[in-house]
């Protein structure tokens, strides 16, 4: 199912990851909970992002869609072609075994335990019809875990296990790679060699990668940041590699707030508070900009 004339004629350009309006609506003992709320993303080939919020923010969730495996309520979802909204069944299959990887936050649930690293990749590609010895090298070696090519999950450390989950998530080369709080159970040192892992198959096999996570220290090792509130992207960082007088680098970053297509806008919950912010707002105009400032109170208080 290709991408559709009006989709690439609004991005402009192909995108990898593209989501309109999305809602999703689900029922929890007997509650409605609207987890998102109409979110818009646009994700280009080859990116790295990082998706961030609290806890019920709505990131798990966007990133279960994303994966095929929850189902949105309304709007519109396409990654890699699909439309995740009107896939059947044997679509639905198709794209989940060729179009996404998805890595697990526990690695005991991506990979199987009695069976070797070498022979998880193995599984996956057999599934596919497909027997691939280079391929399982060539992984495992990119993961810097060759090491562990002949070792069962227990015979792992835990970054170890999550290097290889997520060489497992690459084995029928994907076009999107989707990661769920990849470091949250691992200490720093393991955490660094997973980040490592990740930035160098984005860069290497130019596969676009989305990871959610909890850790503001995590997120900044993507270019770009999403941060998700109340269901919906209220600011994205952009990070850049620039040069000082001298010759040195530094990484320089920036936080946008993100415009709708309807022309919402979500102002971060600090900002909010620390501004006081609420009910009404003053909008004024100005020449480059728009300043947002309380006020309205005297209204009420005048009539």
């Amino acid at each position: 199912m290709p991408l559709s004339t009006e989709m690439d004629a609004e991005a402009g350009e192909t995108v990898a990851v593209l989501c309109r309006d999305l809602v999703r609506i689900y029922t929890a003992e007997g509650i409605e909970v609207q987890a998102l709320q109409g979110l818009d993303l646009r994700v280009m080939p080859g990116e790295f992002v990082a998706v961030i919020g609290e806890s019920g923010s709505g990131k798990s969730t966007l990133l279960t869609t994303l994966a095929g495996l929850d189902r949105a309520t309304a709007g519109t979802a396409v990654v890699g072609g699909y439309d995740l909204l009107r896939m059947t069944r044997a679509q639905r299959v198709r794209y989940q075994r060729e179009v996404v990887g998805f890595v697990w936050q526990r690695a005991s649930r991506n990979l199987l335990p009695y069976l070797t690293a070498a022979g998880n990749i193995a599984m996956v590609l057999s599934l596919a019809g497909r027997k691939d010895t280079v391929r399982i090298a060539e992984l495992l070696d990119l993961l810097g875990v060759g090491e562990c090519a002949d070792r069962r999950p227990a015979e792992m450390s835990g970054g170890q296990r999550q290097r290889v989950a997520i060489a497992v998530a690459l084995a029928n080369r994907p076009d999107v790679l989707l990661v769920d709080e990849p470091t949250g159970e691992l200490d720093e040192a393991s955490t660094e060699q997973v980040l490592d892992a990740l930035r160098a198959v984005n860069r290497e096999s130019g596969v676009t990668t989305v990871i959610v996570t909890h850790d503001l220290q995590v997120a900044q090792h993507a270019r770009r940041t999403v941060h998700i509130q109340d269901g919906r992207i209220a600011t994205e960082t952009m990070r850049r590699t620039e040069t000082r007088p001298d010759g040195t680098t530094f990484r320089a970053a920036e936080e946008f707030a993100v415009v709708d297509r309807l022309g919402r806008m979500v102002i971060p919950t600090a900002a909010r508070d620390g501004l006081r912010l609420s009910d009404r707002v003053r909008l004024t105009t100005q020449s480059d900009r728009l300043e947002i400032r309380p006020g309205g109170r005297e209204w009420e208080e005048s009539s």
